[in-house]
């Protein structure tokens, strides 16, 4: 995982180039040391904290938004249709999510080549997985869209297409001197 500001330098590479290094899809988060200055506190591998007040949620989001160049880029880069990522808390994920309202196993994204893009379903996690704010309930498996929200537990993630990404690096990115 790297830093949206360690991404900057490759603003200026081909978008064909920075996709194919990337991968199609990219979750952001905000750092796990800027969630535990915020008050998250870490537990132990077999804890689950209850989730903090929705309210507080939309706060992380702002926060988020506010200190973009610090935000974790996780690149989704899968290798066959069907290919699945594990979410959770534990090392045996594929994402590791270090929040303690995040359970052991909390999710699963699911790679549909057809559509270029990913579902998701909650893996009956303890406080629960949302989409855009609105909970996803545990047997759905939904169709993640570019700039969708989705959070596991209190763990708040931008949903972003890799040229998505690019452009947003590109637009922020300073211009040579001509």
């Amino acid at each position: 995982m790297v830093s949206v500001k360690q991404l900057r330098p490759f603003a200026g590479a081909p978008l064909d180039a920075f996709r194919a290094a990337s991968g199609p899809v990219a979750l952001i988060l905000q750092p796990a040391s800027l969630l535990q200055d915020s008050g998250s506190r870490p537990m132990g591998p077999r804890s689950t904290v209850a989730m903090a007040h929705r309210s507080r949620m939309e706060e992380r989001l702002l926060a988020m938004l506010r200190d973009f160049d610090n935000l974790e880029v996780h690149f989704l880069q899968p290798t066959v249709d069907g290919s699945e990522f594990t979410v959770g808390r534990t090392d045996e994920c594929d994402l590791v999510v270090p929040d303690p309202s995040v359970s052991q196993h909390h999710a699963t994204l699911r790679w549909n080549a057809t559509t270029g893009g990913f579902t998701v379903r909650d893996a009956e996690s303890m406080n629960g997985t949302f989409i855009n704010g609105a909970p996803l309930g545990y047997r759905a498996q939904v169709q993640l869209h570019d700039g969708d929200t989705l959070a596991f537990g209190d763990a708040q993630f931008l949903y972003l297409l890799a040229e998505t990404v690019y452009e947003h690096l590109r637009r922020a990115s300073p211009k040579p001197a001509p």
